[in-house]
């Protein structure tokens, strides 16, 4: 940050008079008030480092730089089309802190951003089967996004779930004015529910996760859905879209990974600006 100077007033030069007999010479002009009490220059602010051209090269600086390109992708080419045919605009995160929550869970929330359209794509793809004999549940509906992209595919139902109440009035407006045209199930509800108290369909479904919230809570949720597992064995499949509790999947007991191809692992490491993990029931 440049540093303003404060410059003193500088008194102008007099006259000289010459002296006569019994004359003084003239006494010199008073320095203005103002001059007098001139406050001291303020102290130069620390200049925050630019990152020097080496650290810009490290490989956490190049893969953090390559994300923000990425997310520009996603939101500037890959979503815009698809982005347009929401009522109410999803593209914008929202801060947790100015939303109204009621749920005692409310720390363990997290900001509202959305996926990406396309890694929500490239997700979904990755189940095999025919959509129309599964529900599908997002934790963490928010404006509605992920419920929306579902519904452009056949499953037999589609359900959010949010516990923001702005989020999901968003939600509600947008699955209302979605274009049908797009939408292949049009069975589509969103709900304004804690996650920790709405438990798994009774048949097959796919529960997705776009890191709604934290380790604490997922742990409660996957519990949830390995309990109604395990008393009613059937077809589940969890997607997690940037997830922090991936180990607590694996250590279920229930479900296994759903390994991509060579090519769409390929393409999530080029292409997503997050890490993506499809795990599928056992039974």
């Amino acid at each position: 940050m440049a540093q303003i100077a404060n410059k003193a007033a500088e008194a102008a030069p007099q006259a000289k008079t010459p002296k006569g007999p019994g004359q003084q010479a003239p006494m010199p002009a008073a320095a203005p008030a103002a001059a007098q009490q001139q406050p001291p220059p303020p102290a130069p602010q620390p200049k925050t480092p630019k990152p020097s051209a080496k650290d810009r090269l490290q490989p956490d600086s190049l893969k953090k730089d390559y994300q923000t390109l990425l997310h520009k992708l996603h939101e500037r080419v890959f979503d815009a089309p698809r982005e347009q045919l929401f009522f109410v605009p999803t593209k914008e995160p929202v801060a947790l802190s100015s939303l109204t929550i009621a749920s005692p869970n409310r720390a363990h929330g997290h900001d509202y951003r959305p996926v990406p359209c396309q890694v929500f794509d490239w997700a979904l793809a990755r189940i095999g089967e025919d959509l129309s004999e599964f529900t599908f549940i997002d934790y963490g509906a928010g404006k509605g996004r992920a419920l929306l992209l579902a519904a452009e595919h056949p499953f037999s139902a589609v359900a959010g779930v949010e516990f923001a109440a702005e989020l999901h009035d968003n939600a509600q407006m947008n699955i209302a004015q979605y274009p049908r045209s797009k939408m292949r199930c049009r069975n589509v509800e969103c709900f304004l529910e804690d996650a920790v108290q709405v438990g798994p369909p009774e048949g097959a479904s796919v529960h997705f996760f776009f890191n709604p919230f934290s380790r604490e809570v997922f742990a409660e949720v996957l519990n949830n859905i390995v309990m109604a597992y395990r008393m009613k064995p059937r077809r589940l499949y969890l997607i997690a879209v940037d997830p922090i509790a991936a180990d607590l999947i694996d250590a279920s007991g229930v479900f296994a990974r759903v390994e991509p191809s060579q090519y769409d692992a390929l393409k999530l490491k080029l292409l997503s600006p997050y890490e993506v993990a499809v795990y599928r029931s056992l039974a």
